[in-house]
């Protein structure tokens, strides 16, 4: 016999009644915990985890949605800044050629020089060619000063370029820099989650062997109930109702350590011990 159903050989009936109902009660406290963790618990994790992988996934697709994005800008960015460095170097060279004189007063020049051709007012053909000379120059200085200030122009154009895409830049790689803080973030929860779980399983293999441990116990009380009903059966038709509750048994259980430790048995002991085989 084990140390449980040792401890249960000196209780009497209504104490194993009593035994019966506690452990009985432990049983359903377990089962409930059980099914707690089966239904409820596990189920909880299980879609967390599911959840938080499904956000990795998208933050994980996000990431190299802006890799490409950023890879495309900064090409973008390189060539702007050649053509800036190209629209410097240009207006660097020019800024020595332009002429003293303004774009007004170049205009003026040309026409009245070429009005001068158009009603042929020249003497000579040297004078003539001094004058469309003045207007080959006037008009060379215009189009210096045109080609500066269109220049000029791209050149403004391409710096605000380049400012619009160095802002966007720095926008895809601040959004980029805190999707990589909730991925660590993310990774990190889901390990919490695992060894949540982990735990749950821990917790749900102890109260498995304590589960077993009372079924035994349970199963163990309902034996010694079963053999202490048979014994007052069998002491009411032999002895009647005289005999206190359970005396009958507790004297054949006294009986049966006698024989099993060696020791000597009374004749009534003996009977009682055989006729119960019989």
């Amino acid at each position: 016999m084990d140390a449980q159903g040792k401890g249960l050989d000196s209780l009497g009936w209504d104490e194993l009644v009593a035994q019966k109902r506690k452990v009985a009660a432990e049983l359903k406290g377990i089962t409930d915990r059980l099914v707690d963790i089966d239904r409820k618990q596990f189920h909880a994790i299980i879609g967390a985890i599911k959840s938080q992988k499904t956000a990795l996934d998208s933050i994980t697709e996000r990431l190299k949605q802006l890799k490409t994005e950023v890879d495309k800008h900064n090409l973008d960015l390189l060539s702007v800044s050649e053509k800036i460095s190209q629209s410097k170097n240009f207006l660097s060279m020019m800024e020595g050629r332009l002429p003293a004189e303004n774009e007004e007063y170049l205009h003026s020049i040309v026409t009245s020089n070429q009005a001068l051709i158009d009603s042929k007012d020249y003497k000579s053909e040297r004078e003539k060619n001094e004058i469309l000379s003045r207007v080959k120059d006037a008009s060379m200085k215009i189009e210096a000063i045109k080609a500066v200030s269109t220049i000029k122009e791209q050149y403004n154009v391409l710096v605000k370029q380049s400012n619009d895409i160095g802002a966007t830049v720095k926008t895809l790689n601040d959004e980029r820099d805190t999707l990589r803080v909730r991925t660590a973030e993310t990774n990190l929860e889901i390990d919490k989650l695992y060894d949540s779980k982990r735990k749950l399983a821990a917790e749900r293999d102890s109260c498995l062997a304590e589960y077993e441990e009372l079924a035994k116990r349970f199963d163990l009380i309902n034996t010694r109930l079963d053999e202490m009903s048979a014994m007052r059966k069998r002491q009411r038709e032999e002895y009647g109702y005289n005999l206190p509750s359970d005396a009958l048994f507790k004297v054949k259980e006294t009986a049966k350590k006698k024989l099993e430790s060696g020791s000597k048995l009374s004749l009534d002991e003996l009977r009682l011990l055989y006729s119960e085989k019989d």
